[in-house]
């Protein structure tokens, strides 16, 4: 390979058969440009090869320069030093100053690079500090050209980021308010199952008819800017005669993962469930739960409603009336995802909220439950038995194992995958009487990935291999068990 140049490899490509999955194209042309345009790439995987003999081989070379020639780079511009003292008398001050090309990175979104640097400076605070350090460095003696409009936007996302981090974090303390007349129940009481409360179905609060099912903005300690809204899954009256309300958080997309990209009138249902007074209640909103139908043939469709929808807000936002929201599915941060909406459970106003029972059951998951016979057990939700393999979190060895930063070129340093043990025999701890987590003790076989034996060895290796050390058996309360492992 390091013999090869690159033109010998795009001719060669360009004559693979068209049934082979190397195949890309018979134009060496063609070849020369698809290499060109991922070209990050693969200098990325000749930087990262073992073998420094490999690393600058001809093929890399060539490469590089056609990546300059083919204009696949950043222009980085130098700054030019000023004279403080009188004016500078060469001529040739006047003219543009020298550039200098540096490879272009990989290509990526906003969206993506902010939620890697949030999970890079929650994760690896150290890693960030070292990298402004070295930017700052960097730019005493050169700089990059910044779009005024992305440093806007970049200020925009931390302010979300921020603000959601303050919304998750909402306490349970109220403000303090006087008892008030103007809040009346409306309609029948209905008795609440297994308690003294009752349960009601409309309220009055200061004029504003609030109805289960709905969506208000509830004045909190911590609000400052943007009210918090919430969907009333239920109201009840406690006994010293507060009326209370009980709702599920709904988020604006701003307060997402998506930031800026979000529909300033979408948001979103999220888990998060409290207990608030209905004196906290300031006015009532207007949320439309939507079902898109889902399937190619309704593309045109949706993009027609969504067309004629955003003509409508344009025109309420004009004549200066409130904001209507619409919600279109659940967020989960915990999970990295968006959910589809329960929609047979909310806002049934019986007393039971689905996002409080779904807690109580993951409670229940945690317990650890061990069979009759001592052959296996159940910890959240997962059964584990004998002969099973199973994952436990890498930061369970970290006192045994010293952490060697692999990859130093990548951000990947220091993390490392989960380690994968074969349980082999269960023993209950006499000492203890309940079933926990530290009553519960494992003898496992720890088997081994391609990169716990060498930096080469995980070049060349299918990521799917593992081994085991003979006589290689751990005895100890591995509790982090992560779940079952494929072996």
């Amino acid at each position: 390979m390091a013999r090869l140049s690159f033109g010998e490899i795009v001719k060669r490509v360009a004559e693979f058969e068209k049934d082979k999955p190397e195949f890309i194209s018979s134009n060496p042309a063609v070849v020369e440009r698809y290499a060109v345009v991922h070209g990050q790439i693969l200098l990325q995987q000749f930087a990262e090869y073992p073998d420094k003999a490999i690393n600058n081989c001809a093929f890399v070379t060539g490469l590089k320069d056609k990546m300059l020639t083919r204009h696949h780079t950043k222009w980085l511009v130098k700054k030019k030093a000023v004279m403080r003292k009188g004016a500078n008398m060469n001529p040739m001050a006047k003219m543009a100053p020298v550039a200098k090309r540096k490879l272009m990175p990989a290509t990526t979104t906003r969206l993506i690079n902010r939620i890697w640097g949030e999970f890079y400076s929650n994760y690896s605070p150290e890693e960030s500090k070292e990298e402004a350090i070295g930017e700052v460095k960097e730019e005493d003696v050169q700089e990059e050209e910044d779009d005024p409009e992305e440093l806007e936007e970049e200020q925009e996302e931390k302010i979300s980021v921020e603000k959601t981090n303050k919304i998750f974090k909402l306490s349970r303390q109220r403000k303090l308010h006087s008892p008030s007349e103007d809040i009346k129940w409306e309609g029948e009481a209905i008795r609440k199952a297994n308690s003294n409360e009752f349960l009601y179905k409309l309220a009055n609060v200061h004029g504003d008819v609030i109805v289960v099912g709905g969506y208000v903005l509830v004045e909190t300690a911590e609000a400052e800017e943007l009210l918090p809204i919430y969907l009333i899954e239920y109201m009840f009256e406690k006994s010293g005669g507060r009326k209370m309300a009980h709702g599920r958080l709904m988020l604006r997309g701003s307060q997402t993962v998506l930031g800026n990209a979000a529909n300033e009138r979408e948001v979103f249902l999220t888990n998060n469930c409290l207990d608030f007074e209905l004196e906290d209640v300031k006015q009532s909103v207007v949320v439309e739960v939507r079902q898109l139908p889902w399937g190619y043939q309704h593309r045109k469709a949706n993009a027609f409603a969504d067309k004629i929808d955003w003509a409508k807000a344009e025109e309420r936002k004009s004549r200066g009336l409130p904001l209507e929201y619409y919600c279109k599915s659940m967020y989960q941060p915990d999970k990295g995802a968006f959910f589809s909406l329960p929609n047979d459970s909310l806002g049934m106003g019986n007393g039971i909220c689905s996002s409080c029972k779904s807690e109580e059951a993951e409670k229940e998951n945690e317990t650890l439950k061990v069979n009759s016979s001592k052959t296996g057990f159940v910890y959240q939700g997962v059964e584990y038995n004998i002969e099973d393999f199973f994952y436990v979190a890498p930061s369970h060895f970290v006192k045994d194992e010293k952490e060697n930063g692999t990859f130093k070129g990548g951000r990947n340093v220091g993390l490392k995958p989960y380690v994968i043990f074969q349980l082999l025999e269960l023993e209950m701890v006499k000492a203890c009487r309940k079933s926990d987590p530290e009553s519960l003790k494992l003898k496992a076989r720890r088997y081994f990935r391609p990169e716990d034996i060498s930096a080469e060895k995980a070049y060349r290796s299918d990521i799917r291999e593992v081994r085991h050390e003979m006589f290689h058996e751990v005895a100890s309360k591995i509790a982090p068990c992560q779940g079952l492992a494929g072996v």
